[in-house]
């Protein structure tokens, strides 16, 4: 990347800067590797509970207090 900034001590000059980007990296010659995936076991909700129809997925229970509540006025 080049930049031209203005030269301080000839004014109506310009200074070139040559910088190499800090996002790029020589990283040498690499080969095109693809990763291998771990397998990981699927979790089936049967193995844990025998009849999973009846399952509650929800809470049943009375919320006390409402937190950051306000009252707003329509």
């Amino acid at each position: 990347i080049v930049y031209y900034v203005d030269d301080e001590v000839n004014k109506g000059w310009s200074i070139v800067f040559h910088l190499k980007p800090r996002d790029l990296y020589e990283t040498g010659e690499r080969e095109n590797e693809v990763p291998k995936n771990e397998s990981f076991p699927v979790q089936d909700i049967d193995q844990f509970f025998d009849d999973v129809n009846d399952l509650i997925l929800s809470r049943e229970d009375e919320i006390v207090e409402v937190i950051g509540e306000c009252d707003i006025e329509n």
